[in-house]
């Protein structure tokens, strides 16, 4: 269908990803792949205490590593996912020391040689005050204690990793998902994807890629 068979679905906590990952894989009839965090004990401690930081981590990729060799095995023709592997180390690299980094950045090499990785990043851009609403709505008990700053700091962290990637980015303008009009969305979704991407960033408005 597309030159991608492998789209991730990236942006800060609380900016859609789950929700949009859940349309395209919908519309397009693709492989659902969703990032797995319920059962990761440590992470809710973390959030809770402060403490537990690279217990959580080391979970993370564990976990992780598991779902995606299992995943893999059954040979998904298209796959949307609404996370991109690689971003736990934003989170590590923010909430552990240098040692604890280094030991989590040489052990997500390890776990995830091999495994394929995403052709084309679809991030999605959505101001600081309307991610803490989002997530603020969802009343997940371990995310109460996350306050603005935590959540800037983050986005500081997508920031330098995006740079870093070697794939296309399209960073979409959050306000310009419109789910309530589904058949525009996925005509511009599947425009979009159809188009050939240099490895390189690229903002857009989704809602207007049909008259660009």
């Amino acid at each position: 269908m597309f030159d991608y068979n492998y789209i991730a679905i990236e942006g800060n906590i609380g900016a859609g990803k789950t929700t949009l990952a859940k349309f395209l894989s919908n519309a397009f009839q693709s492989t659902l792949l969703l990032e797995e965090f319920s059962e990761n004990k440590f992470l809710k401690e973390f959030y809770k205490t402060g403490e537990y930081a690279i217990h959580a981590e080391i979970q993370f990729l564990l976990d992780r590593s598991k779902q995606l060799n299992q995943f893999f095995q059954t040979n998904p023709s298209l796959i949307i996912s609404d996370y991109f592997p690689s971003k736990s180390l934003i989170f590590s690299q923010m909430n552990l020391s240098e040692k604890e980094f280094t030991i989590i950045k040489d052990l997500s090499a390890t776990l995830f040689t091999g495994i394929p990785k995403p052709q084309i990043l679809l991030f999605i851009d959505r101001n600081i005050d309307d991610v803490m609403n989002n997530i603020h709505k969802r009343g997940r008990s371990y995310e109460k204690k996350m306050n603005y700053n935590y959540i800037e700091k983050l986005a500081e962290g997508y920031e330098l990793w995006l740079e870093n990637l070697s794939i296309p980015v399209i960073r979409i303008d959050a306000n310009s998902i419109h789910l309530d009009k589904p058949d525009t969305l996925k005509e511009s979704f599947f425009k979009l994807l159809s188009m050939p991407h240099i490895s390189t960033q690229r903002k857009i408005k989704i809602d207007s890629i049909l008259t660009a």
